[in-house]
C-alpha cells in the first residue's frame, strides 16, 4: 500500500498548483492521498508552526503508518516544517518534496527528499537555504527570480526575460518543476550538485555508458548528410579517469556538475549527469561550454537528458551566458535530442573542439531572454 499526504503553506493550500498537481500525480501512481489543513494559524511562523503541527497531528490520528510500504510527503512552506517534524517524531521513513522549505525546516532530521526554491523568496534567504543544501547534499533545483509560490513576477524579472509573457514563462516554470517532481515520485530520480571529493571511479558502478551506433551525421561539401557508421560506443577505464579529472576542474574552477540519482539517499545510483564549463567565449556569442552530458543505458527516454539539458541552460543564463555551446556526438539519436532541446549549428566554430572531435557536430542553444 502507498499514501502520499500533502502538507499546505500560510494561506498556500491544497487547491493551489503545486500541490494540487502533485497531489494528481501521487493519485496517477496509485497513492493513497490525504490533505492535511489548517485553521486560523498566525502569521508569525513560529506560534504558526506550533498551531499547524498540533492541527496536523490531529488530521492524520487516524492513520497507521506501518501498513504502508511506501509513503511520500508533498509540503510546502511551513508544511515542510510540519512534514519533517511530523516524519521524526513518529520514525516514518518517507520520501519527500519540499516545495519552498523555510530554514526551520532543517532543524529536523532525518531529510530525505527533493527541494525546490525561488531567489526571490522572501521567507528563505537563498544562500542560507544553498549552503545547508550543499552542505547536507541535499538535491536542491533553485528557480531564479521565483517568488515564495515559485512563481515570476514582473518587479523581479529582469528587462530581457520580458520577451516571452510572465504567464507563459509561469507556466513553463510549473511544467519543469512537475517533471522533476514526478520522475521522483515514479522512479525516485533526484538531481543534485555534485562536489569535487565525490566524483570518483566508485561514483560510477552503477552507470552504464554503452551505445550502439548504426548512422551518423556528416558535413560534405557544406551540406549535411546521414552516413552509416556503426561502432559501439563506450569508456575504457583509462576514458573513465579522464571524464573523473575534467569533471573535478569543472566544479573547482566554478562550474556546473548536476547529477542525476535513483534510489534512496545513501544507497542512490548515479543514473546522469551534465557538466557546463564556467567561462564565457566566443565573443559576442557569450557562449558556455557543455561539456559533457550523458544518462545511463538503462534509464534513457524517461526525460532525464531532458531534465539535465534543461538545468544546465538555467544554470548558463544565471552565468550571464547567451548560448550554449555543444561539440555534440554526431550519432543520429544523439543529434535527434539536440535538435529537440532547440540545438542549432553554431554560428561561430569553437576550434579546439573541432581538433579534438573532428567527426563532432558544433552546436548551440539560444537561452533565455534573446
Amino acid at each position: 500500500m502507498k499514501i502520499a499526504v500533502l502538507f499546505p503553506g500560510i494561506g498556500y493550500h491544497c487547491d493551489k498548483p503545486l500541490l494540487y498537481y502533485s497531489g494528481k500525480l501521487a493519485q496517477q501512481y496509485q497513492y493513497e492521498l490525504r490533505r492535511v489543513s489548517y485553521s486560523n494559524l498566525n502569521q508569525s511562523i513560529p506560534e504558526a508552526f506550533a498551531d499547524a503541527y498540533a492541527q496536523t497531528e490531529a488530521c492524520l490520528a487516524d492513520i497507521s503508518w506501518s501498513q504502508y510500504e511506501d509513503v511520500l510527503f508533498l509540503s510546502k512552506s511551513i508544511g515542510t516544517a510540519v512534514a519533517a517534524a511530523y516524519a521524526q517524531k513518529h520514525q516514518i521513513p518517507c520520501r519527500n518534496v519540499y516545495y519552498t522549505p523555510l530554514s526551520q525546516t532543517f532543524d529536523f532530521a532525518p531529510l530525505s527528499g527533493i527541494f525546490f526554491h525561488g531567489t526571490c523568496d522572501p521567507r528563505a534567504e537563498t544562500a542560507v537555504i544553498q549552503e545547508i543544501c550543499g552542505a547536507r547534499r541535499l538535491p536542491l533545483t533553485v528557480i531564479g527570480h521565483a517568488n515564495h509560490s515559485l512563481e515570476l513576477l514582473p518587479e523581479n524579472v529582469p528587462a530581457a526575460r520580458h520577451k516571452k509573457s510572465i504567464t507563459q514563462q509561469n507556466i513553463h516554470i510549473l511544467e519543469n518543476i512537475m517533471t522533476l517532481t514526478e520522475q521522483y515520485i515514479a522512479d525516485g530520480i533526484f538531481y543534485r550538485t555534485l562536489c569535487a571529493d565525490e566524483i570518483c571511479p566508485a561514483l560510477f558502478h552503477g552507470f552504464i555508458r554503452h551505445q550502439n551506433v548504426v548512422k551518423c551525421w556528416r558535413k560534405e561539401n557544406g551540406n549535411w548528410v546521414i552516413r552509416d557508421a556503426p561502432f559501439i560506443d563506450d569508456w575504457t577505464p583509462n576514458d573513465y579517469q579522464v571524464l573523473i579529472r575534467c569533471l573535478q576542474n569543472t566544479v573547482q574552477t566554478g562550474g556546473l556538475v548536476l547529477a542525476a540519482f535513483k534510489g534512496h539517499d545513501a544507497d542512490a545510483v548515479l543514473k546522469g549527469f551534465v557538466s557546463v564549463e564556467p567561462t564565457l567565449f566566443g565573443g559576442d556569442q557569450r557562449y558556455l561550454d557543455l561539456s559533457s552530458i550523458h544518462v545511463s543505458e538503462d534509464m534513457r527516454q524517461k526525460g532525464i537528458g531532458k531534465a539535465l539539458f534543461v538545468a544546465a541552460r538555467d544554470w548558463a543564463a544565471s552565468k550571464g551566458a547567451r548560448k550554449l555551446y555543444i561539440s555534440a556526438h554526431s550519432a543520429v539519436e544523439t543529434q535527434d535530442f539536440y535538435k529537440t532541446m532547440g540545438c542549432v549549428e553554431a554560428q561561430v566554430y569553437d576550434q579546439h573542439h573541432v581538433e579534438q572531435e573532428p567527426y563532432d557536430c558544433q552546436l548551440e542553444c539560444t537561452l533565455a531572454g534573446y
